[in-house]
């Protein structure tokens, strides 16, 4: 939000400088993220006075003014229209410098014009940066003294971009602001009176306000003011809006942005004459009707929309946006003036589905305070029969149900130096409460009540009242207070440190780690097909459609990563999360739990040059990553078995087996999912559970020292079936228990039916032994090796080659 300087500045007397009031808002809560300045005027540019004014010889749009600038006179060369005699008009004397908004200088200097000399400038205001008008030279009031420095009439502003925290919509106001100003200062803060005048008619008004749905809309205002005269703003009206950013509209409008930057509370201004039967309805939204709003474009709105009515249609879209249909125009004459109060959720939960943010539903999505909506009217009403020259012609028309009553806290002082660590009397701390209005009442005994006022929203607890006394006493008194810890249970029983282990786990095999949002889309959610739309935990009041329900895996938000990866042409991925997903089919997984997911695409050895660097990653590469991860937790009892699952690729799937149970899936995730990822590399995935892995047992293992004797190896080779698996072989290997035998691995897979025939393939094995006590002679390696040749043959069905 932007804060104007000057206009803090009109309720309370600041005695510090620009910066000293940005570090005491920051310190206080508010933080000062920008300080700019507004409508500035250049140094050097003064009052001046046309005194002659004639054409130029050589250029037939140009003129050769005589100005006074209250020493000299000056010729200048104009090419404005209005550069009239006798008027008066900022000049920009020699040596003024002008900053663009791209920060370049444009420094004035003595020049000649088509062959006639200049010595300054004459200025529009737009050229001095006050408005966009550039069609002519701004002219001065006639009693402005000549020379006088433009920046005595128009001495600028300040203005602060504040970060508000949605627990404190009473800061979304200049008048919020100064409050704590006050505070901070010690200073009185001042809000200008505006009494309103009694109504100069009577009408009936008991049917001008009906509210259908009191539980969604507890308070609703209106007031009718005619004869009002639609005109551009004055000065001083423009000029705050401008310093705050906002574009001066006609003076009803005007005032209504006015008050909101100044109360915090939206008003809206309908023209009374074409509202039919000249009455509103506050009610919920017919199903499939339809509304062009202020920003001309068309809404079809359901039931659960509450909208602001006449006797016909919505003219409204309740503390949100105003209706096209019945703004304030140049041709209107008679208005009715709303100030109301809506249920904070139902205007969040509006704006959201509908894509409609506004300075109104920005307040209401936050909570508004219940006294304001009369105070902020009354404002408004004063302004516009000032501004307009309306005639108002009813009392205010107050329609509520029932007023909502502060809620006291029970305050004890000592809690209060105990929580902040600041040593305050008592007088002190009911000091602070007093400046920030908060009532305080039954002091007794180092207790007091503390009844804030309604626009504290945030105050709930003592603890609550111990963050105020801290603000406004300052956060840098509270002490530096050295921390003493205890240990109050091993470092192993800690949850954090185990995920802590796996990341760090990860991270060291050269994984780089996601982080993705715990809310998902739908469509993201159910790319991972294990789950149904029932399956899912659905937000009840999302922010959007693309975070509407919890996430029920990693799947389909890690392939979005690849996605945005790859259309950047990053095409080399390594990359892994353990985040928490959440499932409503008790049926199908626990509610909640946590679930690693590694990716692997693209080249494997970018880094290195010709054949190696075109090599892609494959499954055995993820396989093997997945293995030496639980060769670093020293994991007992893994295996792998050929797996089926509708995310991966008929064939390029295996089961993750942990102690002989299923504790995820890896392999080739399947084309129906990587259709609109722009790569041409195969995509490889594993997901696992990560409550498998902690609870995995982990292996013994003693040291082994080097064997100081030489190895030998024997080869061995054979024709099997098909469907038999390494596995398979490796497992029947190790029961046969061959005395010396250290390492087995498999070199060679071949298949070729005209060689082997069909349904066949040759596997070759290359089997290491070794004694660590002397050296093997082959006469007892090859006993070994050939009674393994034997019973291979015998117990899997092999032929030997």
């Amino acid at each position: 939000m932007k804060v104007s300087y000057n206009w803090l500045s009109h309720y309370v007397d600041i005695d510090c400088s620009v910066q000293e009031l940005a570090d005491k808002l920051t310190m206080a809560g508010i933080e000062v993220e920008a300080i700019d300045t507004a409508c500035s005027i250049p140094e050097g540019i003064v009052v001046g006075e046309i005194l002659e004014r004639n054409p130029h010889p050589g250029a037939d749009k140009l003129s050769v003014c005589k100005v006074s600038d209250g020493k000299n006179e000056l010729q200048v060369v104009c090419g404005a229209p209005n550069c009239d005699v006798g008027k008066k008009v900022p000049l920009a004397t020699i040596g003024t410098v002008f900053s663009d908004p791209d920060g370049k200088d444009f420094k004035i200097k003595k020049s000649k014009l088509r062959g006639e000399k200049s010595f300054g400038m004459l200025c529009s205001s737009s050229e001095l940066g006050l408005d966009s008008d550039h069609d002519g030279l701004m002219e001065l009031e006639n009693d402005a003294v000549t020379g006088t420095s433009l920046r005595e009439l128009f001495p600028g502003d300040t203005v602060y971009t504040v970060e508000i925290t949605p627990n404190r919509p009473d800061w979304l106001s200049h008048w919020g602001i100064a409050r704590d100003v006050a505070c901070l200062l010690d200073a009185p803060a001042k809000m200008p009176e505006f009494p309103i005048p009694t109504p100069t008619k009577t009408i009936d008004t008991s049917n001008l306000v009906t509210i259908e749905e009191p539980e969604l809309c507890p308070r609703y205002t209106g007031r009718i003011i005619r004869n009002v005269k639609v005109a551009e703003s004055p000065d001083w009206l423009k000029d705050r809006l401008l310093s705050i950013g906002l574009r001066p509209i006609n003076n009803i409008v005007d005032i209504t942005n006015f008050v909101l930057m100044e109360l915090g509370h939206p008003l809206h201004a309908f023209d009374l004459d074409l509202l039919a039967e000249q009455r509103i309805v506050v009610r919920r939204a017919n199903d499939g009707e339809k509304m062009i709003m202020l920003d001309d474009k068309e809404l079809e709105l359901k039931p659960h929309h509450l909208v602001i009515a006449d006797a016909e249609k919505p003219v409204a879209l309740a503390g949100i946006m105003g209706g096209a249909g019945s703004g304030v125009t140049k041709k209107t004459v008679n208005i009715l003036l709303e100030s109301a109060a809506f249920f904070t959720s139902k205007i969040r939960s509006t704006s959201r589905e509908l894509n409609i943010t506004t300075d109104s539903s920005y307040r209401f999505e936050r909570g508004i305070d219940w006294d304001m909506v009369t105070t902020a009217s009354d404002r408004a009403t004063a302004l516009i029969l000032e501004l307009t020259g309306g005639e108002l012609v009813t009392e205010l028309v107050d329609v509520y149900d029932e007023i909502p009553q502060p809620k006291p806290i029970k305050c004890a002082f000592n809690n209060i130096r105990n929580l902040i660590g600041i040593t305050l009397n008592n007088d002190e701390i009911i000091d602070i409460f007093t400046k920030l209005q908060l009532t305080v009442s039954e002091v007794d005994n180092g207790r007091c009540l503390v009844t804030p006022p309604l626009f504290r929203l945030d105050l709930e607890r003592e603890a609550d009242l111990a963050e105020e006394v801290a603000r406004i006493n300052g956060l840098d008194a509270i002490p530096d207070v050295p921390v003493v810890a205890k240990t109050v249970a091993p470092i192993a029983d800690d949850a954090y440190m185990l995920n802590q282990e796996l990341h760090d786990q990860l991270i060291g095999l050269g994984l780089n780690e996601c982080l993705h949002y715990s809310m998902v889309s739908e469509k993201s959610a159910l790319s991972d097909s294990r789950f149904a739309a029932d399956d899912l935990v659905k937000m009840t009041n999302p922010l959007s459609l693309e975070l509407c329900a919890m996430r029920p895996s990693l799947f389909g938000e890690m392939l979005d990563t690849v996605k945005r990866n790859t259309a950047r042409k990053n095409y080399n991925l390594q990359l892994f999360e353990i985040g928490r997903v959440f499932c409503g089919n008790q049926e199908l997984f626990p509610e909640e739990r946590l679930e690693c997911t590694i990716i692997l695409s693209g080249q494997s050895h970018p880094e290195r040059f010709s054949a190696e660097r075109a090599e892609l990653f494959d499954f055995y590469d993820l396989k093997g990553l997945v293995e030496a991860l639980f060769l670093k937790r020293r994991t007992a009892n893994i295996s792998f078995a050929a797996g089926d699952d509708k995310r991966f690729a008929p064939g390029m799937c295996a089961t993750l087996m942990l102690n002989g149970k299923a504790a995820g899936h890896l392999g080739q995730v399947a084309k129906c999912h990587t259709a609109g990822i722009k790569t041409e590399h195969p995509i490889f995935m594993a997901v696992i559970e990560c409550d498998a892995i902690f609870k995995a047992s982990p292996k013994s293992e003693l040291y082994q020292p080097i064997s100081q004797f030489p190895s030998t190896s024997r080869d061995v080779a054979f024709v099997a079936k098909e469907s038999l698996q390494h596995g398979e072989v490796m497992a029947f290997i190790g029961k046969a228990k061959l005395k010396n035998l250290e390492k087995i691995e498999l070199f060679d897979i071949f298949t070729d039916e005209k060689v082997l025939g069909a349904g066949k393939k040759s596997m070759a094995y290359t089997l290491t032994f070794r004694n660590a006590e002397r050296t093997l002679t082959d006469k007892e390696v090859n006993k070994s090796f050939d009674k393994l040749r034997i019973s291979l043959e015998k117990g899997l069905g092999i032929e030997l080659r």
